[in-house]
């Protein structure tokens, strides 16, 4: 097994604009959507609380993510709160918001205008945006049955987007490779978020295999839940299994 070897010399390659909308249906369930906007606080307390000793040498470094720096994605972290925001205010003046407007184009321009700012910088831009996003999420009323288009052309719930930020939260936290920091694989993710989106990614998986499939490749069963987790999300390989591939 390879923590993140499926990433290491790719490219990260994306569209200028999806080509087709696929719609996510999830039913509204206030108790779920509420455990996910207190686990999606607490793993923004976490990161918050682990990059009070960033420094510039940090953000300079090279991430597990291939061709990205510590500080590309931070950027991202940043930019993609700001995108919830972007999401939740349209939602509540009942339209359609898009993720990133512009695309994918203007996202990886601005991911790339700020990665290589200072680490006190980086730390000031992600403490903005997680306010930011628990501000939107704190006033929303209506937008909470409206939707949201995500950046890869997915139309989805406003109701899912605290689940979707807690794994961008958790799973970028990770991708830093600040092992000094605690943030570094999937052993830093929490308990609760493994909890949660293993269910999810897990339904999800089971949806797009083959007839007749309705539980994961054994060697993957096998492994405990986050690793099954780091599989189902492209952070792990596996000999003799190929890639989930759900996401990206």
């Amino acid at each position: 097994m390879a923590p993140w070897s499926w990433c290491r010399g790719v490219p990260l390659l994306w569209p200028e604009r999806p080509a087709t909308v696929r719609r996510v249906e999830t039913p509204f369930d206030p108790v779920v959507l509420n455990r996910h906007v207190e686990g999606l606080a607490r793993a923004h307390q976490r990161l918050l609380a682990s990059l009070t000793e960033l420094t510039d040498d940090m953000v300079a470094r090279a991430s597990r993510l291939p061709n990205w720096t510590v500080g590309h994605v931070l950027a991202h972290v940043e930019h993609q709160g700001d995108s919830m925001v972007r999401l939740v205010d349209a939602a509540e003046s009942g339209v359609v918001g898009e993720q990133y407007p512009g695309g994918m184009v203007a996202r990886v321009e601005a991911i790339e205008r700020d990665a290589a700012r200072s680490a006190s910088d980086h730390v000031k831009g992600v403490r903005r945006s997680i306010y930011a996003v628990e501000g939107a999420f704190a006033r929303a009323r209506d937008a909470w049955y409206g939707r949201g288009l995500m950046v890869s052309g997915v139309e989805v719930p406003v109701s899912d987007l605290p689940l979707r930020r807690w794994r961008e939260v958790e799973v970028h936290s990770a991708d830093l490779g600040l092992a000094e920091l605690d943030l570094d694989g999937p052993s830093c993710w929490s308990a609760d978020y493994v909890r949660e989106d293993l269910r999810v990614m897990t339904m999800m998986f089971v949806s797009r295999t083959s007839m007749g499939r309705s539980h994961l490749p054994d060697p993957i069963a096998r492994l405990e839940p986050a690793e099954r987790l780091a599989w189902l999300l492209g952070r792990l390989d596996v000999d003799g299994v190929e890639p989930a591939r759900l996401l990206g």
